[in-house]
Parts: structure tokens; C-alpha cells; sequence
């Protein structure tokens, strides 16, 4: 049975979901596993629209002066941004730090010339991420401090991006 009240909500989020949530997953660990799944459709150019679930999204490279949405890189840092927040207002839930405010600013430095096909030992990758994390509480800073420590060992965007991520490609083709 859960230490969490249902319905009461603690940095936004429903302790009573969580509590559940996390009794289901001790009792049976299969129950954390999940497929995340996208699609992604070319719209012309270097334009596409991804959709996630219910959720569309235009991506683009901003080759010439067109401007047609996020590059795939951007959103690369926005995915891992996006799941710190998750992060950090999970854990705050979790451990009853109440948080005001959570932001997070992250820089990336690429190099694209291996994209360009110019011979090159350049990898055609993010190479570093600088990322900035502002916390506002109540609480301490050590108390920050700890669960900033516990939200990056824990991220899986965070793991995603520095461990090696098994590929399988298909291609089908047709006219």
C-alpha cells in the first residue's frame, strides 16, 4: 500500500499516481518497461512532420533562409531538458521538496562536416553539452544538491545520450 494520498497533488503532481505507480512496479518490474514510438514523415526539403502520439511536430534544417522549425539537434537537447524537468519535479514529489521553479538551459556544440560528406575523422554528432539547471525552493541547497544528484544518474534521456543505444535498422522500398 502506498505512503501516498491520491488525489493530493505536490509540485504539480498526483502523490497518490505516484505512489501506485511505483507499489506496481516493486511487486512486478515488467510493468516499468514501456515502447516509446514515433513517426516521422519528409514534407520536402530537409522538412519533416513527427508525430508522437497525438502530438505533431515540424522539424527542419535551416539550410538557406528558412526558418521551418526546430533542427533534429535542438530537439535532441529539448528531449533531455524536458526530461530533467521530469526529473527533478518527480523526485522533488517523491522526496517532499517543494520546487518553485525549475529551469534548464542547454547548449550543444556539433560539427557537421561528415553530414556534408566531406572525408573526415569527425563523427557527425553532438560532441559536447553544456547544461545549466536553476532550482528554486525552500529547501537548502544540499537538499538541491542531492536530488540534482540523483535526477542525472537517473535520467533516461541523460543515459540515452551517454551510453551506446543498440540500433536496428529496416529499409523497405517501393514506388
Amino acid at each position: 500500500m502506498s505512503k501516498f494520498n491520491s488525489g493530493v497533488l505536490f509540485n504539480g503532481i498526483d502523490l497518490g499516481f505516484i505512489g501506485s505507480m511505483v507499489d506496481r512496479v516493486k511487486q512486478d518490474h515488467e510493468k516499468a518497461k514501456r515502447t516509446l514510438k514515433t513517426k516521422t514523415v519528409w514534407l520536402g526539403g530537409t522538412r519533416s512532420e513527427t508525430t508522437i502520439r497525438d502530438f505533431k511536430y515540424i522539424i527542419d534544417e535551416p539550410w538557406g533562409n528558412e526558418q521551418g522549425g526546430a533542427q533534429p539537434g535542438e530537439v535532441v537537447l529539448a528531449a533531455l531538458g524536458s526530461c530533467l524537468v521530469v526529473g527533478y519535479s518527480f523526485d522533488g514529489a517523491l522526496h517532499g521538496i517543494p520546487l518553485k521553479k525549475i529551469e534548464i538551459e542547454i547548449e550543444g556544440d556539433s560539427n557537421g562536416i561528415a553530414f556534408m560528406q566531406i572525408p573526415t575523422d569527425i563523427m557527425p554528432n553532438l560532441t559536447t553539452a553544456r547544461i545549466r539547471v536553476h532550482l528554486e525552493s525552500d529547501v537548502g541547497k544540499e537538499v538541491l544538491e542531492e536530488m540534482h544528484k540523483r535526477v542525472i544518474s537517473i535520467s533516461p534521456v541523460s543515459s540515452t545520450l551517454t551510453n551506446v543505444v543498440k540500433l536496428e535498422f529496416n529499409l523497405t522500398t517501393g514506388s
